[in-house]
């Protein structure tokens, strides 16, 4: 029985894509048809743990086998799951009772399965005037670059971009590219990106329109 942890949100598309939403991601992958249920366990990017339930085929694979398994599927409909550092270690003696821990030997680490979006999400935090960058889903941070707490902040920003969204949709003015909030201290910008947000930080001169373009290519390559 593993840990419940903090649901995330439910996501689409293969394991793989994990490595853009949460290069660090620590918790369960909790996998959900089509054709089977499973998990795979992260610490900090790296997997521990894996096991699968193929009912098409009446296959129960475990550890490695089933790490390589999920890693091949093109597409999975999955679960993220936040582990504390406690659960984290309910979870890996668990793993270790049930025969289920990812040795690592041939297994490419989730968080390193690829690196698009990571090296766009730096492209922002690079720009002048940009303190940092977050990206975030349902009210939770699931990835942070320079010096700033989103996860005070993530909830708030996530209401915003719906009611913004909902402004927008009353007003006929067509789908909501970013909100920016203003203040003689700073600028915030919050923008919708695919599935998932992000949250800049930036000092008061920084440039707005520069920021935009980056945002706007983000945006683009997630549609």
């Amino acid at each position: 029985m593993l840990p419940d942890g903090v649901s995330l949100g439910r996501l689409q598309g293969p394991l793989s894509a994990l490595a853009s939403i949460s290069p660090r991601f620590t918790g369960a992958v909790r996998i959900e048809g089509p054709g089977g249920t499973g998990f795979v366990l992260t610490q900090s990017g790296n997997p521990y743990g894996a096991a699968f339930e193929d009912t098409e085929r009446n296959l129960l694979l475990s550890g490695d086998e089933a790490y390589r398994y999920l890693l091949g599927r093109p597409s999975l409909d999955y679960e993220l799951i936040a582990y504390t550092a406690e659960e984290t270690g309910a979870a890996r003696e668990t793993s270790r009772e049930t025969g289920c821990l990812v040795s690592g030997d041939g297994a490419t680490p989730v968080a390193r399965a690829g690196s698009g979006d990571t090296d766009r999400l730096d492209r922002i935090a690079r720009q002048p005037g940009v303190i940092a960058v977050s990206v975030f889903h349902e009210g939770f941070g699931l990835q942070s670059l320079g010096s700033a707490d989103f996860d005070q902040v993530a909830a708030v920003a996530e209401d915003l971009l719906r009611a913004g969204t909902r402004i927008t949709a009353d007003m006929d003015m067509g789908d909501l590219a970013q909100v920016v909030l203003e203040t003689p201290a700073g600028k915030l910008i919050i923008a919708p990106y695919g599935d998932l947000s992000l949250c800049i930080l930036a000092k008061p001169d920084a440039n707005l329109g520069l920021i935009r373009l980056s945002i706007r290519g983000m945006q683009d390559r997630s549609n």
